[in-house]
């Protein structure tokens, strides 16, 4: 289905299903070795109190589309009640934010090339896959688009992500429920982060205000079903996994793929580790293909709204254009994945989002009328609740990354 253009009205189930079709992405394969490792069952909390968050936030974006229609929302909803340069440092949250963790995406990219393709270690083909997506788009209009509606029907080839969702649940081992708790309390929340990886997404929900039939109505219930689904169908699968295969088949953590990992606990089950491979890996090459190209786009109008001379001349002057955007872009993320480890790079990921969601809905506190109706109750949870997933992002991110840069 494509976006709806301004002047057509796509209707709740459309609108569900574009929402739902955003959210569900590569993201969801890190979850099950990262929980594995990180927090045990007990990540079933981790997952609901997420998807709780996820959802007040979700619902603020709708209440601030209606009062503060518009595009951009990173820089529209901040600069409403902070100015031009608390909304310039939200807009450029989000987009490192995002640009971060494809860096995780471009790893991954290389973890399951690296199946295939057993000769090249998995980095490297990561960088490979990035490099080929950025020449696809430099090609032109037509390639890129071509590319990307056979990658969309390759979508497909997520199913059999829920096959093995459904696969692990037909065998439960209750052993592997207790410890509920194994690493601690704080590891619940320690974990959130990671969970909050694979919703992203949510937020381009608000976009809809403008094209959802009877906005007022429908765009809360756009968010009250398509992120419980979604959060629902996430736990399934990450939990059905976790509740079949011991932790030890998850130590080699995010450079470990999926389909290895099944077909190491269940060597009967060939046929569905290389249909998962498979799955997974068009999963990853679509989310990257398609953000690369609406990152580049982002990172153009981010920079249209500084105001440095030096940055307006290069616009002004013509050095600027798509193509050097898509370079630069590309550039960005593979200095990332080049960079940093996937374990740091998945909180730090939610570290900037996050503060951008933050200061996003943060303008709804400055609405008399939020206050009168009693919706800013939901609104104050997604800030207080954003407040701690910054905090906990920070722990598993910044520290790791400073004595990553002093070992260096």
């Amino acid at each position: 289905m494509g976006n709806p253009t301004k002047n057509q009205k796509v209707t709740l189930g459309a609108a569900i299903f574009i929402a739902v079709n955003a959210m569900i992405g590569a993201g969801v394969l890190t979850m099950p070795a990262k929980l594995s490792l990180l927090v045990g069952p007990a990540g079933l909390i981790s997952c609901f109190l997420s998807i709780f968050l996820v959802l007040c936030i979700g619902l603020s974006f709708g209440r601030a589309a209606k009062i503060f229609p518009g595009e951009g929302w990173s820089y529209l909803y901040p600069s409403k009640w902070a100015g031009h340069k608390t909304g310039l440092i939200s807009s450029f949250f989000y987009l490192f934010g995002v640009l971060i963790g494809m860096g995780v995406l471009v790893q991954q990219a290389g973890v399951y090339c690296h199946s295939f393709i057993t000769f090249i270690p998995a980095l490297p083909l990561g960088i490979i896959v990035i490099l080929i997506l950025m020449g696809l788009i430099l090609a032109g209009t037509e390639v890129s688009s071509i590319v990307q509606y056979i990658i969309g029907v390759c979508v497909v080839l997520k199913l059999p992500l829920l096959l093995l969702g459904i696969f692990c649940l037909f065998n439960f081992d209750i052993k592997l429920v207790t410890p509920f708790i194994p690493y601690g309390t704080m590891s619940i929340f320690n974990a959130m982060p990671v969970v909050l990886f694979s919703l992203f997404g949510f937020e381009c929900i608000a976009s809809l205000y403008a094209v959802v039939r009877d906005p007022d109505k429908n765009i809360s219930k756009v968010f009250m079903i398509s992120i419980p689904v979604v959060g629902i169908l996430y736990i399934l699968f990450t939990y059905g996994i976790l509740f079949a295969i011991p932790t030890e088949y998850f130590s080699g953590g995010l450079n470990v793929p999926l389909s290895q990992v099944l077909a190491g606990y269940f060597p009967g089950a060939n046929f569905l580790s290389y249909f998962v491979l498979i799955g997974a890996f068009f999963a990853i090459i679509g989310t990257l293909h398609s953000m690369l190209w609406s990152l580049s786009a982002l990172l153009t109008s981010t920079l249209k709204r500084t105001k440095s001379k030096f940055v307006r001349n290069i616009l002004v002057d013509g050095f600027w254009n798509e193509k050097v955007s898509v370079v630069v872009t590309s550039a960005i993320i593979i200095f990332f994945a080049l960079l940093i480890e996937g374990d740091v790079l998945l909180p730090m990921t939610g570290l900037f989002i996050v503060s951008a969601y933050i200061l996003s809905i943060a303008a709804l506190l400055f609405v008399k009328e939020e206050w009168k109706s009693g919706h800013n109750v939901i609104t104050l949870i997604g800030l207080v609740g954003g407040a701690f997933m910054v905090y906990f992002a920070w722990l598993g991110s910044i520290p790791p990354f400073l004595k990553l840069i002093n070992l260096l």
